[in-house]
């Protein structure tokens, strides 16, 4: 109660002289709660069904947004943008989504901390080879961004790829595997948020939960859905400290 009003009516500098007088972890978790009441961090995902699965998983009392950016990486930026302009600014992001697997290692259900995001069908598309657009025609644009922040959760990394539609058979699959052999997931949003975060130097982190095998016809929207909510639920108050203290 004390801490919560001295947030309100202090000065910057008189919330950092009651922090001084806590224990180390106290006042971490402190600060962290103190920048998510005025810097707030923005739980981004791409529609409303995962916003559901967010909002159930959610830890009481929890103070970040939650945004629907919209599925694809347009319709993302696009949202994204309109945040900026007329929300407060966040100290942090954290898209939450989830996304088709190229690795029968990543089963529907799993959860996984994306390191590293690419841009992939940017480019000439032949019948059994992608051919990415010449660097020269790109002067200022990644089409591949890496998060630096190291996961602080017990999840397996991956490389994402975002493309403008989801693969929709085996063989399609198959074909942008072949193309991005590193690549682990698939997506529409991804290198939007990546691309947002980088653009405007924020702390950010991207989960995602394994809905089907990239091209498969049946999707495992139940095991997704509830993994997304339990990750919430266990994990988000934990990753969202570590982001907005970085």
């Amino acid at each position: 109660g004390y801490l919560r009003v001295g947030w309100v009516f202090c000065e910057s500098g008189e919330v950092r002289g009651i922090l001084t007088g806590l224990p180390e972890l106290d006042a971490l978790m402190v600060r962290a709660h103190f920048y998510l009441c005025f810097m707030p961090l923005w739980l981004l995902t791409p529609s409303a069904v995962e916003a559901e699965a967010v909002q159930r998983g959610l830890p009481r009392g929890f103070s970040g947004e939650v945004h629907v950016t919209g599925v694809g990486a347009l319709a993302t930026l696009h949202t994204l943008w309109q945040l900026w302009e007329r929300a407060p600014r966040p100290s942090a992001l954290l898209a939450l989504g989830i996304a088709g697997s190229y690795t029968s290692q990543l089963a529907p259900g799993s959860a996984v901390w994306v390191e590293r995001e690419i841009w992939g069908d940017l480019g000439k598309r032949k019948p059994h080879r992608f051919v990415p657009t010449p660097p020269h025609l790109l002067p200022s644009f990644p089409c591949e961004l890496y998060n630096p922040l190291p996961c602080p959760l017990p999840l397996p990394a991956a490389t994402g790829l975002t493309l403008h539609s989801v693969s929709g058979s085996p063989s399609e699959a198959r074909y942008w595997q072949r193309t991005y052999p590193h690549a682990h997931i698939e997506s529409q949003e991804g290198f939007a948020y990546f691309l947002f975060a980088h653009t405007h130097r924020l702390p950010f982190a991207c989960i995602r939960i394994i809905s089907n095998r990239a091209g498969a016809r049946r999707w495992d929207f139940s095991a997704a859905w509830q993994s997304l909510s339990h990750f919430c639920a266990n994990y988000l108050s934990r990753l969202a400290q570590r982001l907005v203290l970085t």
